[in-house]
């Protein structure tokens, strides 16, 4: 973003600030703590020393400490690694083999990534020295959409990482741009078949996938030996992806949070969401071609006010494809006048990592920024909240 664009959202929030003083001093020191805080993410600080509270139990007293909580809208405080696995499980429709050329980003050593990655595609160096000194990590799985792939999203699997998580993305066989006929869609009769085949097995994928990938950590892999946590579990994906993603939350409930970019609504999309226990994040465009923001808007509304804690973050200018690397100029939501991409990697990362920082690395302080209040002031993203959990 440019210096007048910062300059003009200081003002902004200032005056925005200004204007609610006098409401804001009834609530509790906890929300006069997170105002003070979201105005100095403001300014532009990438890390923040906050003082928080953590209680061993009702005897234990109340200590105060002070710890360096990192800025979930900017790069997080490790260098990022990515390494290459192939897991293969019998395919739920067929029982043939069925490979997953997985990718798996993670925080790594800066000195080992000091050169810049050999393969740019991958966002990070190849199999670089991890950093064990915050391990074990907590693991997102990520799913992509249809007709797509893990590399068309490295801008969040690298950011998670950067926060302290192992993302594992698995890719979904006869479902990716390499073999499913462009456009991937269920509307194009020689891509149905490919579509129909894909959503059994996508959530037996990414449960695999997780499964392979603590394996690998509990054994000697040079990479991978010691790095995840399994116990500290969440799903994301996108349109595809984010269908597969609510299938997963709704049926294995290891996973602790999920994320769901632009959701496919197709069949069993709202009829999961009664099963489903976990914290749950829903990103929508409201120019999107694909997924109308109204059919999300109503997915958003079946959770119920007796539902897990859910959100839904809306970008009214972007569209289908900004939730993925690339967003060309002749998609809805990808025009010059639109939500520039840049900024939309910047939005869709700060609420995503904040919430799963939270729900899944179990980290409370982050609590102070999943709060809509922040965002009442931009015009570039509508935030909505119901069945909030406080600390």
């Amino acid at each position: 973003m440019q210096p007048d664009y910062h300059y003009a959202l200081r003002m902004k929030n200032e005056e925005q600030r200004m204007k609610n003083e006098g409401a804001r001093l009834k609530y509790s020191s906890f929300f006069i703590l997170h105002s003070s805080f979201v105005l100095l993410l403001g300014l532009g600080c990438s890390a923040l020393r906050l003082p928080y509270a953590e209680s061993g139990g009702s005897d234990r007293p109340v200590v105060a400490r002070v710890a360096t909580l990192a800025d979930p809208g900017q790069p997080g405080p490790y260098a990022v690694g990515v390494t290459r696995w192939t897991f293969t499980r019998p395919s739920t429709t067929t029982g043939q083999p069925r490979v997953l050329n997985a990718l798996i980003w993670y925080p790594a050593s800066a000195a080992a990534t000091a050169s810049p990655p050999a393969d740019p595609r991958l966002g990070a160096p190849l199999d670089a020295e991890p950093d064990r000194r915050g391990q074990p990590y907590p693991v997102v799985v990520f799913s992509h959409g249809s007709g797509g792939s893990p590399l068309g999203y490295t801008y969040f699997a690298t950011h998670l990482a950067s926060h302290g998580f192992v993302m594992v993305a698995p890719p979904h066989p006869g479902n990716t741009s390499a073999d499913c006929p462009s456009p991937c869609l269920a509307s194009v009769p020689a891509a149905r078949p490919s579509i129909l085949d894909s959503a059994p097995n996508r959530p037996d994928d990414v449960v695999f996938a997780l499964e392979q990938a603590a394996s690998l950590s509990a054994s000697g892999d040079p990479i991978l030996a010691g790095l995840l946590d399994g116990d500290r579990s969440g799903v994301a994906g996108h349109s595809f992806g984010a269908w597969t993603t609510l299938q997963v939350v709704a049926r294995d409930h290891r996973f602790r949070a999920a994320v769901a970019m632009a959701t496919a609504l197709r069949p069993g999309t709202a009829p999961a969401v009664p099963n489903i226990e976990a914290p749950v994040m829903l990103m929508a465009g409201a120019l999107d071609d694909l997924v109308p923001l109204p059919g999300i808007e109503a997915l958003y509304a079946t959770f119920g006010a007796n539902g897990p804690e859910h959100w839904l973050v809306a970008l009214p200018r972007g569209g289908h494809l900004a939730f993925s690397n690339q967003c060309p100029p002749n998609r809805a939501g990808c025009g010059p006048n639109d939500l520039p991409q840049e900024r939309a990697h910047a939005l869709i990362n700060r609420w995503t990592a904040a919430f799963l920082l939270r729900h899944v690395a179990g980290d409370e302080r982050y609590a102070a920024l999943l709060d809509p209040a922040p965002a009442e002031g931009d015009p570039e993203v509508q935030v909505s909240a119901a069945a909030l959990t406080r600390p």
